[in-house]
């Protein structure tokens, strides 16, 4: 019953691969496999991440062309997520960050050549619900908000700059998730399907983000006690933003340069120090990338988390190494 069960999800979720994305849009960019699930009864874990994003070159649909108005964007944030298990089935998630920069440099005669943003993103609360944690299978689902507490409006000279220099997109937003993963202890693997799907509120300039649909799947092999190595596909796809119709305020235009489908494979490494303490790094290389119109596109971006665990103590615990 489970088997056919867990096919029908997967089914559910591949048949919903659709997703897009602007080159530095704003969000939440903490990574990696180690907030997907639930964690054991009181126990609290804490990552911290460090996140470097770039972007080169524009694309229209999917082919490539040379720069003519924006010549690089980059981002680095620094994000932290605090998860605790008020139960064995429920789990609740914080996660806040902050933009040390969100920065695009222009070509030749464009003035200023660079635009700089920088400051906290938002905060995001998202309860987890276990449905199933049996026989090495985990189904979990989860329903988040993302509440806007950055700036979303600044100015150079006089003017509100442009959306990717923005450390928030200054709008509330609605999260669901759905995580799935199955162990094979004798083969030292694991492996998961995640599911996010980010519906877009609209800010006080009334202006909204198209909404995100990301699924992910991984495949992690523990070589040791100390490495695990993992393999991660995952698609995005973000609709077109959205703002009022000058002509009829009370209906919205789709923004025709906004809007994407992309596809990244992302390995990834997590040292164990101990069993409470681990190093994460990870790389997203884009393999896939559509967009309409011509976008300035993702070129690259590499992380590193430390992921800390604190769990109850117990008379029965086993040393950590």
């Amino acid at each position: 019953m489970w088997n056919k069960l867990v096919i029908l999800l997967c089914v559910l979720l591949l048949l919903s691969i659709k997703g897009a994305a602007q080159c530095c849009s704003p969000g939440n960019p903490v990574g990696g496999i180690g907030n997907l699930g639930t964690l054991n009864e009181k126990t609290l874990k804490i990552i911290l991440t460090h996140r470097y994003s770039y972007s080169g070159k524009y694309m229209e649909g999917n082919k490539s062309y040379d720069p003519y108005f924006v010549k690089t964007g980059n981002f680095n944030y620094t994000g932290i997520l605090l998860a605790y298990a008020l139960s064995k089935r429920i789990t609740t998630e914080l996660e806040t960050g902050y933009f040390e920069n969100k920065s695009q440099t222009y070509v030749d005669g464009v003035l200023p050549s660079k635009k700089s943003g920088n400051g906290i993103n938002s905060i995001t609360v998202t309860p987890k619900i276990n449905i199933i944690k049996k026989n090495a299978w985990e189904i979990t689902t989860g329903l988040g908000i993302k509440y806007p507490v950055g700036a979303y409006n600044k100015e150079f000279n006089g003017a509100i700059a442009e959306l990717d220099v923005q450390p928030s997109t200054g709008a509330t937003d609605f999260i669901n998730t759905l995580f799935i993963s199955k162990e094979y202890l004798e083969k030292h693997l694991r492996f998961f399907l995640y599911n996010r799907i980010e519906l877009k509120g609209t800010n006080p300039l009334q202006y909204k983000y198209g909404n995100l649909y990301a699924t992910s799947f991984f495949v992690s092999y523990s070589a040791s006690v100390r490495w695990d190595f993992i393999a991660q596909i995952r698609n995005e796809f973000r609709e077109k933003d959205e703002r009022p119709a000058q002509v009829k305020p009370y209906d919205v235009v789709k923004i025709p340069i906004s809007g994407s489908e992309k596809v990244f494979f992302s390995p990834q490494v997590n040292y164990n120090l101990n069993q409470t303490l681990s190093i994460f790094v990870l790389a997203d290389v884009p393999i896939y990338q559509y967009y309409n119109q011509q976008q300035l596109a993702n070129s690259y971006a590499v992380s590193i988390s430390i992921i800390k665990k604190i769990e109850p103590k117990s008379k029965d615990k086993i040393k950590t190494l």
